[in-house]
Formats: structure tokens, C-alpha cells, sequence
């Protein structure tokens, strides 16, 4: 029975605990049912002779548990009333006992140097693992005693083996089992408030229903009533957001993991090679160029992540959107293919926005990418490319949401293609959402158009319906000042002098790796794990240093804290925050002569950075 509209915090905690408990029992056997399959597909694949009677206790043992499991839920579900928390309890030992029984036969089935059966325990684990993730993310004890004994048996066992690519391997199994924790913990969160809002929702109509029961004797509860259904309706608006915020999570959990799966699949396997093969490092086009090529593309799919995120680095300047659409033009022709007439029509004036100039560029190639595809499937078509100045009256209907009176400036680009249903409209923008077959898009490429347009000021309107082509609307900002105004001041590289550098990162095998860089490039460095440490080296230095080279993200004390604290012992002191992503306003107000190398980057890049830092 759900809690009454006055029910304390405490009772609807309870029902909370009380529906998560439910959410584990209710769902199908089918899926502990995996485990002694698993197993037994496993045990069969690794198969040894000398230890096959363990082996196949092993297995039976592990069908034991999966059996006294499903007898746990059979219980559960036939209680009237059953204590959730106790079986929550006895779910979460069930669930531990499985971790164990993984996490035993990893070990026991590991075979020292045979990388083959390394493998096939690690994608195995890491798949369970992920799905406990989601199928046990409701009742976190359940999850861990699940995923901590079944993950780090096999990840002490490959450190304890040694050699780079065992080392490397189990601290990817530690950081899997780190990345699969945040993200049950995230989806618990998100599970244990919709659960809370459903039951505050149904408290606030039971006091609804009474509202309504005064009203048929005094009209003088109208007021209250309306205020009491607004509130449910706004819960249930909340409510709805959640949802769909959920569903891309979802999709956004789903595509991370299966592209930068595939990434690794890659780095694993030519590190192997590697590994057996030293010889083939010299091969070109071998092993080690498509580890490179790998990072590459995961430092791509990076950038649109951040990019859709709104957290993309970026260089504003004014611009003219004219000659960036012009620019583009000669790349389309290019890109899109004969069976498509490219039409371009452009303001005859020029169209100032504040924007980085690659970031438009790239909104315009996806969006004539995506128009493509769409008119490829339709056997060709036209694509029409536009811009145009206008005028938001102030106190009439904006053209799109949220447009403020004022000047703007509009980009379209409208196709002719097979257009898109309302639902797909409404997905569209969605992180890893597509419509393509599997293999011929990531799906990124309208969230990346999105967080650009929005991280540049500006708004993203689409019309579109089947069989009707599409056309989406850029809404820009008008930029006020000349066109080629750039926001930082442009300095030029200069050769590195001899100087001493201070560098902070908490990830030791980055700051190795920075460290021998600037060395290489004749430099003093000073090394530090923590910003307390960098302190304390900067107070036992007796001579200059030039620049400080920090994380940003760092426990304790982040980067920009320490860069406030050492410019203001150590007044001109220069400052290169170095960043997976950028936080524009902290990293400004951080100290005035300071500049920012987003993560990955190349041993050239950063020279290159510092280089112009000690050249002002």
C-alpha cells in the first residue's frame, strides 16, 4: 500500500527500500539462470584434465547456489508480508555467493600465459559484471557482493603475474569494476528518487481526493484544490523528466560501452601481439599504429561526448558565418556524393557570430551527413544550405524556444530525404541515438550539433515529417564586434629557454610521461602528486619557476585552488591547466596569465603550449 500524503520521510524511505527489494525478487529467474550456463561454458572451454573433478565441482557448486536462489525468490514472492530489509539481506548474500563462486573459478581456471584464456575470463567477468550493474542497481549490497569478489580475484591475479600487458589488463579490470560502481550507483540514485516521487505523487492525490470531497460541501477549498493539483501535475511532470532522462542514460551508458569496448578489444590485442611478437613493432601499418589509431578514435568519440555534453574546449572568435558555410561548401562537394545537388544560398551581407570556426564547421558536416544518408535512402535528392539576419521582435512568438528579442543569425539546412516521425524527432538529439544500421553511425552526430550550437549561445529548431525531408534551423547569437576579433590574445611559439617547471597530476603514469617531455625539451621540472605536495616543493625551491603545469580535477585541492595559492606566493608565475574537459569561468578566475591543453594530447602539442606560455 503506497504511504499516505502525510506519511513521514522515514515511512516513505521504507517503502522505498521496500518497492527496490521488490524490483530484485520480481525479476525473472532467467537471469540468475546464466550463471551456471556460464559456467559451464566456460569450465567446458578451459577445460584441464588434471583438475577437471574441481572443475566440475566448480560448476555443479555454482548451479547449488543459482537452484537455492531461485528457491530465495519462490519464498519472497510467495510471503504476504515479508521483512524487506531481511531479504534484501539474504538477496545480497545469494548474490555474493555467486560473486565468489566467479571469482574462485577465475582463479582456478587462470592458466599462467596462455592470453587466450586471460581473455576469455576477463570479457566474461566483465560482462556479468556489467549486467549486474543493471539488473542489481536497485539494491546496491547486492550489486558489490556481487561485483567486488568476482572482479579483483582475477585482477590481483593478473597484477601479481607481471609484465606490461597483465599489469595493464587487471588495472583495466579494477577501473571497469570502478566505472560499472558509478554507474549502478548513478542508476540507484536515479531508481530510488523516481520511487520517491511516485510515492509522494500518491500522497499528493490523496490529498487531493479530499480537496475534492470538502468541495461538495464548502467552495470555500477551491483554492487549496487547485494549489494541490498543480503540485501533483508538476510531480508528475518531474516524474516524466525523469524518465527520459533515464532513457538516455541508457543510451548513452549503452554506446560508451559498446564503442570504447571495441576500442579496447583493439589495444588489448596488438598490445598482445606486441607482447609475443617484439619484432612487429617495426612493421608499418602493425600493431603499434593501430593501438594509435585506436586512441585516436577514442580521443574522437571523446570530444563529441563533450562536445554534446556542452564541456568541448573551444576558441571563439567573431566570425562571418558566410565564409564559414563557403568554406564548407568546397569539403560537401566532396562528401556528399554526385546523387546529390548541393545548393547554397547565402545573406548578402556578412553574418558576425561569436563562435569557434571548426565547431561550426562541424555542425554543418553533420548536419549535410546526416542529410545525405537520409536522401541516399530515398535514391538522392536536393540539399539546400541557407543564411539569413533576423530581427526577434521583442513582446511577439519567437521563431524557436527561448529566443530572446534581438539579432540574430540563421542557419538551415534542409533535405528532401525520407524525414522523421515524431518520436524520432523527439530522440534526435539523444546521445548514441540513431536510425542507422548497426556499424554506420555512432550516433553522435545531432547530440554534438546540439551541445555546440547551445555552448555557442544559440538554439537548435527541427521540422521534419515522413516522407517530407527534414530542415533544421540554427539560431546564432549577432555578434556585435568586427569580424576576426579573437577572445584570447594570439601569441606566437617560441623556443623553450631554460626554465624550471612545477607539474601537479595525481595519475602517475601521466605525469611520468609530461615529465620526460619537458626534460627532453631541456627544462627543470619539479614533480608533484597532490596540490598540497606542489606547495610544499614550490616552498623548498630556492630559485625561480617559471610555470605551473596542473590538473585541474585532483582530490584534496584542485588545480585552480593550487594555481590561486602559488601566483599569490610567487606573483608571475605562468599557469597551463591541462583538463579532460574545460570549465571556462573557474579556469579564468583562476589567475590572469594562464592557458589550458585539453587531454589527450600529444608530447609536440604540449611543448608547443608551454613554448608560447614562457614566450609572453
Amino acid at each position: 500500500m503506497a504511504p499516505a500524503g502525510n506519511t513521514p520521510d522515514g515511512e516513505i524511505g521504507a517503502a522505498v527500500l521496500a518497492e527496490k527489494v521488490r524490483t530484485l525478487f520480481r525479476q525473472t529467474s532467467w537471469i540468475t539462470a546464466f550463471n551456471p550456463l556460464n559456467a559451464a561454458i566456460v569450465g567446458g572451454a578451459l577445460w584441464q584434465p588434471a583438475r577437471g573433478a574441481v572443475i566440475t565441482a566448480w560448476i555443479a557448486t555454482t548451479a547449488a547456489v543459482t537452484a537455492a536462489r531461485a528457491v530465495l525468490r519462490r519464498r519472497f514472492l510467495a510471503a504476504e508480508a515479508p521483512a524487506h530489509r531481511t531479504w534484501g539481506r539474504r538477496y545480497a548474500t545469494g548474490a555474493g555467493a555467486s560473486g565468489l563462486l566467479w571469482g574462485a573459478g577465475s582463479v582456478l581456471l587462470y592458466v599462467s600465459g596462455d592470453h587466450a584464456s586471460e581473455l576469455i575470463l576477463v570479457f566474461v567477468l566483465a560482462g556479468m559484471t556489467a549486467g549486474g550493474a543493471g539488473t542489481l542497481a536497485s539494491y546496491l549490497p547486492a550489486f558489490f557482493a556481487f561485483a567486488v569478489p568476482a572482479i579483483l580475484p582475477l585482477a590481483v591475479r593478473l597484477l601479481l603475474e607481471g609484465g606490461s600487458l597483465h599489469i595493464a589488463m587487471g588495472a583495466l579490470c579494477v577501473a571497469y569494476l570502478v566505472a560499472l560502481a558509478i554507474i549502478a550507483q548513478n542508476t540507484n540514485r536515479a531508481i530510488t528518487e523516481a520511487f520517491r516521487l511516485r510515492f509522494e505523487n500518491d500522497g499528493l492525490l490523496a490529498r487531493l481526493s479530499r480537496a475534492q470531497a470538502e468541495l461538495e460541501e464548502s467552495n470555500r477549498t477551491l483554492e487549496q484544490r487547485v494549489l494541490e493539483r498543480s503540485a501533483a501535475l508538476k510531480r508528475q511532470d518531474e516524474a516524466l523528466h525523469e524518465a527520459r532522462r533515464m532513457e538516455s542514460l541508457g543510451l548513452l551508458a549503452g554506446g560508451v560501452a559498446h564503442d570504447f569496448n571495441n576500442l579496447l578489444t583493439v589495444i588489448l590485442g596488438n598490445a598482445a601481439l606486441l607482447e609475443d611478437s617484439p619484432a612487429l613493432l617495426r612493421t608499418p601499418d602493425g600493431p603499434l599504429d593501430e593501438i594509435r589509431k585506436a586512441a585516436e578514435r577514442a580521443s574522437t568519440l571523446v570530444s563529441q561526448l563533450l562536445a554534446s555534453s556542452r564541456r568541448q574546449a573551444r576558441t571563439p572568435r567573431v566570425l562571418d558565418l558566410n565564409a564559414v558555410v563557403s568554406d564548407a561548401e568546397r569539403l560537401l562537394e566532396r562528401l556528399i556524393g554526385e546523387h546529390i545537388a548541393v545548393v547554397v544560398s547565402l545573406a548578402p551581407s556578412p553574418l558576425a557570430v561569436f563562435a569557434d570556426a571548426a565547431q561550426l564547421e562541424q555542425v554543418i558536416v553533420n548536419l549535410a551527413t546526416n542529410a545525405r544518408d537520409a536522401m541516399s535512402a530515398a535514391g538522392g535528392g536536393t540539399l539546400t544550405i541557407t543564411t539569413r539576419a533576423e530581427e526577434v521582435p521583442a513582446g511577439g512568438a519567437p521563431p524557436a524556444p527561448g529566443l530572446a528579442p534581438g539579432p540574430w543569425v540563421v542557419l538551415s539546412v534542409r533535405d528532401t530525404g525520407v524525414g522523421m516521425d515524431a518520436e524520432t524527432r523527439r530522440l534526435a538529439f539523444h546521445p548514441f541515438f540513431t536510425t542507422k544500421e548497426i556499424g554506420h553511425g555512432t550516433g553522435l552526430g545531432l547530440a554534438t550539433v546540439s551541445g555546440i550550437v547551445e555552448q555557442s549561445g544559440g538554439h537548435v529548431l527541427v521540422e521534419s515529417e515522413p516522407g517530407k525531408g527534414s530542415c533544421f534551423w540554427i539560431f546564432l547569437p549577432r555578434a556585435e564586434a568586427a569580424i576576426g576579433e579573437d577572445v584570447a590574445r594570439a601569441e606566437e611559439a617560441r623556443p623553450l629557454r631554460a626554465s624550471t617547471v612545477l607539474l601537479v597530476e595525481d595519475e602517475p603514469a601521466v605525469r611520468n610521461i609530461i615529465s620526460r617531455t619537458l626534460v627532453g625539451a631541456g627544462m627543470s621540472v619539479l614533480e608533484a602528486d597532490s596540490g598540497e605536495e606542489a606547495l610544499a616543493r614550490a616552498r623548498g625551491h630556492a630559485g625561480p619557476i617559471e610555470l605551473l603545469v596542473t590538473d585541474v580535477v585532483m582530490a584534496h585541492m584542485g588545480g585552480i585552488e593550487l594555481a590561486r595559492r602559488l601566483t599569490a606566493a610567487r606573483p608571475g608565475v605562468r599557469v597551463l591547466f591541462i583538463s579532460g574537459y574545460r570549465r571556462e569561468a573557474e579556469l579564468s578566475a583562476a589567475t590572469e596569465d594562464v592557458d589550458f591543453l585539453q587531454k589527450p594530447f600529444t608530447s609536440s602539442a604540449l611543448v608547443e603550449r608551454v613554448s608560447r606560455l614562457l614566450g609572453r
